[in-house]
């Protein structure tokens, strides 16, 4: 038996020789290798007591104790559960090997063990938020693509996630709101009030938005966490919230999207028409844009709640919008990606290419990425519309999207976060550990 030459901690509580967990994590293994219990994540955290104790012994018997491996690096996991966070997550060891670089950053990142429901870039483009069905927001640099900080503080898988200032708020089927502080990465406060899951987040302002599936919007001081409404009158769960022209509107499964004053925080009208459930909203200047599962998108004047057109085209539910450049994205069931002017609103192009549906959209820098049940994420050219590239590596759907600084993020039902630069290579792009 040989002693450990660098002993670190896995999210079980058990310590392992790094060099051997590392291979049986980059093998592909998410267990304990003694408990065969899934990793909540896969941070190793150095046991610096058994280090030091290792060190006394070795040093009391005679013994000589084999080194760390040269070059390598020692980073201690970041996971905060509640509201009070440890020390900063510390990295040490030496500069990187000349004769042996590190290896490029993973396209795809490995650490939620369940459905990613939201990303979210922070205003700056250096980091990145995910929320997961397993309950923890993961906070990842953008740039070394390392997780920085789990917050596990949720009861419920957390499905949204909206950023203000220093402070990240989500949203979760437990009913509740958590806001985060970005400097100690330690939860502030959490608001409570809605009765079901919350499902939509938006920030106007000094005030954040929340809509639930209890069937209500509210309304909550960014600051200070502090009330401020609580607006009723759809008649089912609300999906998707959106600001324009001094009003905040809300989509829901009771088929109608309903506009609220931003200001007074009162009822501004009703925007009736669609056939079924409202899933995707979208504004775009004084136009607010509607997507229903009755395959259809609906144009709203949003001072007046007039409807100024109804676009047709798709054959199966519009699952989300997204709008940059003078137009309109729809993503649908029907796995194509439709691209409609704002100016004269009819369809300028479809873009096809996916085998399953469309569940995603994010519009970049210079592409429009779009993700889909086929576990792929695609890129369009904004300017000409034509297919960029295809980022493979994802096991299962891709639910969620985000662009910021030039790259496109990506969460899947596999629980894995993709990472993919606006330029790039085609498909297989590299996967990671």
């Amino acid at each position: 038996m040989e002693a450990m030459a660098d002993p670190v901690v896995v999210a079980t509580g058990h310590t392992y020789d790094r060099a051997c967990i590392e291979r049986w994590l980059a093998a592909g293994h998410r267990t304990c290798p003694v408990t065969g219990a899934r990793l909540r994540h896969t941070e190793l955290t150095p046991n610096f007591a058994l280090r030091e104790a290792a060190a006394l012994w070795a040093a009391a018997a005679g013994v000589s104790l084999p080194a760390p491996a040269a070059g390598g690096r020692t980073a201690a996991a970041v996971v905060f559960k509640g509201g009070v966070a440890g020390d900063a997550a510390t990295e040490a060891a030496g500069d990187d090997d000349d004769d042996h670089p590190p290896p490029p950053p993973a396209s795809v990142l490995r650490g939620h063990d369940e459905i990613v429901w939201a990303v979210e870039v922070s205003p700056d483009g250096r980091r990145l938020f995910s929320a997961s069905a397993d309950r923890s927001v993961r906070v990842w640099d953008a740039a070394s693509r390392r997780c920085e900080a789990v917050l596990d503080d949720h009861a419920r898988p957390v499905l949204c996630l909206a950023t203000w200032g220093d402070t990240l708020f989500s949203g979760s089927y437990d009913s509740t709101i958590k806001a985060w502080s970005l400097t100690t990465l330690a939860r502030a406060r959490t608001l409570a009030g809605h009765t079901d899951a919350v499902r939509a987040l938006l920030v106007v302002g000094d005030r954040l938005w929340s809509a639930s599936y209890d069937g209500s919007v509210r309304v909550w001081e960014c600051g200070s966490g502090a009330p401020l409404a609580t607006l009723t009158g759809h008649g089912g769960p609300v999906r998707a919230l959106a600001a324009a022209g001094g009003k905040v509107f809300s989509g829901s499964y009771d088929r109608t999207v309903r506009a609220w004053c931003a200001t007074t925080l009162t009822p501004a009208g009703v925007l009736a028409g669609h056939g079924a459930a409202v899933r995707a909203l979208a504004a775009v200047g004084d136009r607010v844009f509607s997507g229903s599962d009755d395959a259809t998108v609906r144009a709203w004047c949003a001072r007046t709640g007039r409807c100024i057109a109804t676009l047709t085209g798709h054959t199966d539910n519009v699952r989300v919008l997204a709008a940059a450049g003078g137009r309109l994205f729809s993503g649908s069931w029907d796995r194509t990606v439709r691209a409609w002017s704002l100016a004269t609103l009819t369809c300028d192009a479809v873009l096809r290419g996916h085998g399953e549906a469309v569940l995603a959209l994010a519009v970049g820098d210079t592409v429009l990425a779009s993700g889909s049940y086929d576990a792929s994420v695609r890129m369009w050219s904004l300017a000409t519309l034509a297919r960029a590239r295809v980022c493979a590596g994802h096991d299962d759907a891709v639910r969620v999207l985000a662009a910021g600084g030039g790259r496109v993020f990506s969460g899947s039902y596999d629980g894995s976060v993709g990472v993919w630069d606006e330029e790039g290579g085609e498909e297989g792009e590299e996967e990671g550990g």
